[in-house]
């Protein structure tokens, strides 16, 4: 028995020493860019840390790391980037932005070691730059002037075109051209009757108090050259929107959504910031054609609060915390959601949402703990979720008019408009689905 203890006693020794030798020789080793760091930023920083991207500087290459790595750190400690909004404990995304407290660990040792930069992998080299390129950029024909009234600016802006044929699209990206001052944009792909040049007529036209509240399709569309002569209006082929801190929109295999050879791509709602000096944008749009038809066509629908005051009017007050607004929504088919998008301004400070199903089950979807209306995403769900016919769709806002709230655009706070009004003295609520009527097995289907 004492040499059955003494035996064991020596192989816990050796393991121990083999342990700790191990340990010591990886942090011995001094981390790298290439070997170490660089896969990192490419898979979390990137896509809005390059030229043209959202962000205001490129991390491409080591160079760009290095000058920014003591801002690299402290953006990172004080949980600013990667920018991502979502409660991950209460759902998780295919597109999260979000480091692992392991890949924390290694930046911020890199860092702190000097930020060597090592030897780069060969093997990471042949893999680079396999992401495919746009097929098609379309742009605004004529940059659009925001004028300086320190007042928010909507326009609703035509950008006609024509390609050589029909075609299906799997990905499409808007890239903000003024990224300082653009908002957000809501837009649709348009199809035209054949009697109609889309390139004539009016390009755009400014949103004022009572028009952006009142939408009319027909008068717009007749306004901007869209209507065939004997009447026909064009065709939506296609609605989304981009905010701040959105990622590419693109789609599994099969699944896409019709490009007519001509048309035009209406931004029905562009949103500039207040400026004080004049300016110009000149946003565009990039397209990833698909091989072949796509077997399933993606679904747009917005949905707004609808327990509003008799008069349809609400206010926030002033100094008012916890505001409070909701949407309610019964599904009446089967479902399939691939993104969810919800949106509010400056004064919003949590959103939640979720479905309920018939068979009182809680489908989770959305949680937001701390609003921030610079970063807003349509969140990519892992796998499709099925939302069930009969099942009820829940939303809750809640805006923040107090000075606590640091983006609150009024000191001291005033009475806010809630759902009508285009200024800073008005607040909003807007929940976006991209679904697909559900087919069995939807749920099984990846979107990573």
């Amino acid at each position: 028995m004492n040499l059955l203890r003494f035996i064991f006693k020596q192989i816990f020794i050796v393991i121990f020493l083999l342990h700790f030798t191990n340990a010591f020789k990886l942090k011995a080793q001094a981390l790298t860019y290439h070997q170490n760091t660089k896969s990192i930023i490419d898979k979390h920083c990137v896509s809005c840390h390059q030229p043209g991207g959202n962000a205001p500087f490129s991390l491409q290459n080591y160079t760009e790391v290095k000058n920014r790595g003591t801002f690299i750190k402290y953006v990172i400690n004080q949980h600013i980037m990667p920018p991502w909004k979502a409660d991950q404990h209460y759902r998780q995304y295919a597109n999260a932005r979000i480091l692992s407290d392991e890949e924390k660990k290694v930046l911020i040792q890199w860092i702190d070691e000097g930020m060597k930069v090592g030897e780069p992998n060969p093997k990471k080299l042949i893999i680079k730059n396999k992401e495919k390129k746009a097929d098609l950029v379309i742009k605004m024909p004529r940059p659009l002037t925001i004028p300086a009234t320190l007042q928010n600016s909507y326009f609703c802006y035509k950008i006609p075109y024509e390609i050589s044929q029909d075609t299906f699209v799997s990905s499409v990206t808007f890239v903000a051209g003024n990224k300082t001052l653009v908002h957000h944009a809501s837009y649709q792909v348009l199809g035209v009757s054949d009697d109609v040049n889309p390139f004539d007529g009016p390009y755009y036209f400014k949103y004022d108090e009572d028009t952006l509240n009142r939408v009319n399709d027909s008068a717009d569309y007749r306004y901007l050259n869209l209507i065939g002569k004997s009447g026909v209006m064009p065709i939506e082929y296609y609605h989304n929107g981009w905010l701040p801190g959105t990622t590419e929109q693109k789609y599994p295999e099969g699944i896409g959504f019709f490009m007519p050879k001509k048309g035009v791509i209406l931004i029905r709602n562009l949103h500039y910031a207040p400026t004080a000096i004049e300016q110009t944008d000149q946003s565009s749009f990039e397209f990833k054609f698909m091989q072949f038809p796509p077997e399933r066509f993606i679904g747009f629908a917005a949905f707004k609060p609808a327990n509003k005051q008799p008069d349809g009017r609400w206010i926030i007050k002033a100094n008012d915390s916890n505001f409070k607004a909701v949407i309610h929504v019964k599904f009446h088919q089967d479902v399939s959601v691939l993104n969810i998008n919800p949106h509010m301004h400056r004064l919003g400070k949590t959103f939640l949402c979720y479905a309920i199903t018939p068979e009182k089950d809680t489908i989770k979807l959305v949680k937001i703990n701390r609003w921030d209306h610079n970063w807003q995403e349509f969140y990519r769900f892992t796998h499709m979720v099925k939302i069930p016919a009969g099942s009820v769709l829940h939303a809750e806002a809640i805006y923040d008019n107090s000075e606590q709230n640091a983006e609150n655009p009024n000191h001291p706070p005033k009475d806010v408009r809630f759902e009508w009004g285009m200024n800073d003295d008005s607040e909003m609520m807007r929940l976006v689905l991209l679904y697909l009527p559900y087919e069995i097995n939807d749920e099984y289907i990846s979107l990573e």
